[in-house]
């Protein structure tokens, strides 16, 4: 291919990029299935005797406009950082309700602590219940102006950061600031939880979503 045709598929692939929230790795590859297509697209129209820069436009054209694009690439990249969050809170919260037990350098409130272990518990279960839904379960949301596995995204997003913040709260109260080596993985592991819920709310916001 001449200067013209990549020019003018590097050229889309910028606007794309530039469309798209999401993990980087993901959309990476992304990017990288949309190259090829485009190419070997371009490619196509060059071995049919077009010259570089209208094969390269043909192109781009069967690939699809932002609009039709941008919606089912933003979704794929929605179902990635919520797949991410809820493994990460699955794997993360028994970690924290182990380590908690081993931060009492005082006699905790048995009631908070209590709640604290609830709610480890229930973090874990319901991100194990979230992965579980974006398989058959992401039937049953609605989707009348969004794609199911993006509502489920949002739902991820709003219920981590609402443990995070719950969790801070509740863990302070009743473990308050201790020496031990296993008390800083409480708020790492909460700040790691809540950095990732954030994430499900960028993507799957109106921006994101491809709503534009």
């Amino acid at each position: 291919m001449t200067v013209a045709g990549p020019d003018v598929v590097e050229e889309y692939l910028s606007g794309l990029s530039a469309r798209l929230i999401g993990p980087g790795r993901a959309k990476r590859g992304l990017l990288a299935e949309a190259r090829d297509g485009l190419v070997d697209a371009t490619e196509a129209y060059l071995e049919a005797g077009l010259p570089p820069a209208e094969a390269a436009r043909l192109a781009v054209a069967d690939f699809g406009g932002y609009r039709q694009v941008v919606p089912s690439y933003q979704t794929e990249l929605a179902v990635s950082q919520g797949r991410r969050t809820a493994l990460l809170v699955a794997v993360t919260m028994p970690a924290v309700l182990v380590a908690s037990r081993l931060m009492w350098t005082r006699t905790p409130d048995v009631l908070l602590s209590h709640a604290f272990g609830v709610l480890q518990v229930t973090a874990a279960i319901m991100a194990v219940l979230t992965l579980v839904g974006y398989g058959w379960g992401s039937r049953y949301l609605p989707a009348d102006r969004i794609p199911a596995a993006v509502v489920l995204t949002r739902l991820t997003g709003v219920g981590g950061l609402t443990f995070v913040l719950v969790e801070l709260l509740t863990g302070g109260v009743t473990y308050g600031f201790g020496t031990h080596p296993a008390w800083f993985l409480l708020p790492l592991a909460l700040l790691v939880a809540g950095r990732s819920a954030v994430s499900c709310l960028r993507v799957s916001g109106v921006r994101g979503a491809g709503l534009r």
